[in-house]
């Protein structure tokens, strides 16, 4: 009787260990069923949040206009990264510009310098607003260099001189004569600028005086070719500085001696 009640609470204890192995079970599942609805909730949390940042950080400040827009709407500038700018507000500047005949275009940015390129800008401009801004530029290059005639008198075609130094015997593109591009002349062959630069001001040095001499009624001596005076008096001239004597009127005294 006792080997059978021992059975019957051996077979208990085995059947109450499979019922707790159960219980455990069921534990565990429901354990791993809250952990996967926390997770699942998580990433749910993670994701709006991602949905909200995102207009956020795709938006950029018009400085211009003073209004947040999104990133599709703003244009950025090449040469300037402090500033930016909406692709309207930054298109109407320009223009504004362009028609008030200002070419050198800077950023709109307060005490900005950087400088606006038209290429740059072209896909946000119209068409004639790129080509006058463009050929505006080219104007204002031109202003900047200094510009002379071709010097032979038959042809007057104006050129550009850039200042290159290593390149001053030039030919005129329409004439096909060989000029100086530094001095404005022919070219001078056997001599340097500076030297036909001297002699050009002597030549002109000599014509004022001769000018001068002919308005005040000088002569030359015949002999030294120096530029006497003939204040007043006998109308025989001597030169001081060769003794000459010479008949101011007739210029040459009809017998040429010097004084001894």
């Amino acid at each position: 009787m006792a080997d059978i009640i021992s059975n019957v609470f051996n077979e208990n204890d085995e059947f109450r260990a499979l019922i707790l192995s159960d219980k455990e079970c069921a534990e565990e599942l429901q354990y791993q069923e809250v952990l996967a609805a926390s997770l699942e909730i998580f990433h749910l949390h993670m994701s709006s949040t991602q949905i909200e940042e995102s207009p956020e950080s795709s938006q950029g400040f018009c400085d211009i206009c003073m209004e947040t827009k999104v990133t599709n709407e703003m244009f950025k500038l090449e040469n300037c990264s402090d500033h930016s700018f909406c692709t309207d507000c930054l298109a109407q500047y320009i223009q504004s510009m362009i028609q008030d005949h200002i070419f050198s275009v800077t950023c709109p940015g307060l005490k900005c310098c950087a400088t606006i390129e038209p290429v740059s800008c072209k896909s946000i401009i119209p068409e004639n607003v790129f080509e006058k801004w463009e050929g505006g530029l080219s104007e204002s290059a031109l202003l900047d260099c200094e510009k002379f005639y071709c010097p032979y008198k038959d042809c007057s075609e104006l050129l550009i001189y850039d200042h290159d130094q290593d390149i001053i015997e030039c030919v005129c593109p329409v004439c096909h004569r060989l000029l100086c591009a530094a001095c404005g002349v022919p070219w001078h062959t056997g001599f340097d600028c500076d030297k036909f630069q001297n002699d050009e001001k002597n030549r002109e040095d000599d014509l004022k005086v001769e000018e001068l001499a002919s308005s005040s009624k000088w002569m030359k001596c015949p002999h030294c070719k120096h530029i006497v005076q003939k204040a007043d008096g006998c109308i025989h001239i001597t030169c001081r500085l060769v003794n000459f004597l010479f008949n101011f009127y007739m210029v040459v005294w009809p017998v040429n001696f010097f004084i001894s």
